[in-house]
């Protein structure tokens, strides 16, 4: 990870607002050491997406991932796959959302619990995989889902739009949790197109991120609570800015939208080389990040250049579990989207 590190270091900034953008390397589907390493490693032939830094379960987030890059690299054939296991498996008989996690070990479905980041990648798939393949009804499938969140989990809390994170389990009369991560900006501008309050939430979020920057490097905490009339890091879980929240800098940047947590973000990262922060004490992990937080961080200082060239984003390797390697794909496949269009 140093040579990550260094090669941060060496590229000057440049101010957003003056720069017009020149990107390189926009030969991202036809990258092998990308979605064909990823598939061979952790998608098996039913389409299951195993996360092996979890006991090797699955869950609606690991299929959404799926799903979003077989559709990017146009695969048609997995993610029918995925989608087949993901619509077997985990969708729920009372609604269109899904279970959010899957084990080897009966019951298969532990939990019967959703998790909103999960359904969000899911039918944020499904409708960019109709506008590909038409034809499969995969659009009624994504606005079914789009049409459950906006009902039952989009809620209004301290003049702003929040996503629940779960339909159960968040929500008090006391007080509301969130995970700022679960706000996929670049989805949220696609379901826009549907309802209007999707654009509300996406500014919301931004909003909510402004109101929760604590500590030394001025970043939120994975779970945040608003309750008594004030936002705080929830107290239900440890106050660390960590592995759940290195995707608010890529998901910022993939929605195309410039916030200083991104910076914040990069400079306690290149700073420190730790895989969390307590926000409330400062401490901090005493082992390094996966090398996907480095790719988001490469990721950040590529939007801040003049001349962008995919390059400086690393490629996953043996050595990157489920979760490394779904953040340096999405590195990729954000900067493609973001400057190559």
């Amino acid at each position: 990870m140093k040579w990550i590190s260094l090669l941060l270091l060496s590229v000057p900034f440049f101010s957003h607002a003056s720069l017009q953008t020149k990107a390189q390397g926009c030969d991202t589907r036809n990258d092998d050491k990308l979605w064909s390493f990823y598939k061979q490693k952790f998608v098996n032939q039913q389409g299951r997406v195993i996360d092996n830094g979890n006991e090797s379960i699955s869950h609606s987030e690991s299929q959404g991932y799926g799903m979003l890059m077989a559709e990017f690299f146009n695969d048609h054939q997995s993610f029918k796959q995925i989608w087949h296991w993901t619509e077997g498996k985990l969708q729920r008989h009372n609604d269109a959302l899904f279970s959010w996690k899957w084990q080897q070990k009966m019951p298969h479905i532990p939990d019967p619990n959703n998790a909103s980041d999960g359904d969000v990648f899911i039918a944020w798939a499904l409708l960019k995989a109709d506008k590909k393949w038409p034809g499969n009804e995969y659009n009624l499938d994504a606005k079914a889902i789009i049409n459950e969140l906006t009902n039952s989990h989009i809620i209004s809390i301290d003049k702003e739009y929040a996503l629940l994170p779960a339909s159960q389990g968040f929500q008090t009369p006391q007080y509301t949790v969130v995970n700022p991560s679960y706000w996929v900006y670049p989805a949220f501008n696609d379901f826009a197109i549907q309802n209007n309050i999707w654009t509300d939430l996406n500014q919301s979020g931004r909003n909510i991120l402004d109101k929760n920057r604590f500590g030394q490097y001025q970043l939120p905490s994975d779970w945040l609570e608003f309750g008594e009339s004030h936002w705080r890091p929830a107290t239900q879980f440890p106050a660390r800015f960590s592995y759940s929240s290195y995707r608010i800098p890529l998901y910022l940047i993939w929605g195309g939208y410039d916030n200083s947590i991104s910076d914040n973000y990069r400079t306690w990262l290149l700073d420190n080389n730790t895989a969390w922060l307590d926000v409330n004490s400062n401490e901090m992990a005493n082992y390094g990040p996966p090398k996907g937080a480095h790719a988001i961080a490469a990721l950040v200082q590529l939007s801040q250049e003049k001349y962008k060239h995919r390059s400086a984003l690393p490629h996953p390797s043996n050595q990157d579990d489920y979760y490394s390697a779904s953040l340096i794909l999405f590195s990729h496949i954000a900067f493609h989207e973001r400057y190559c269009q």
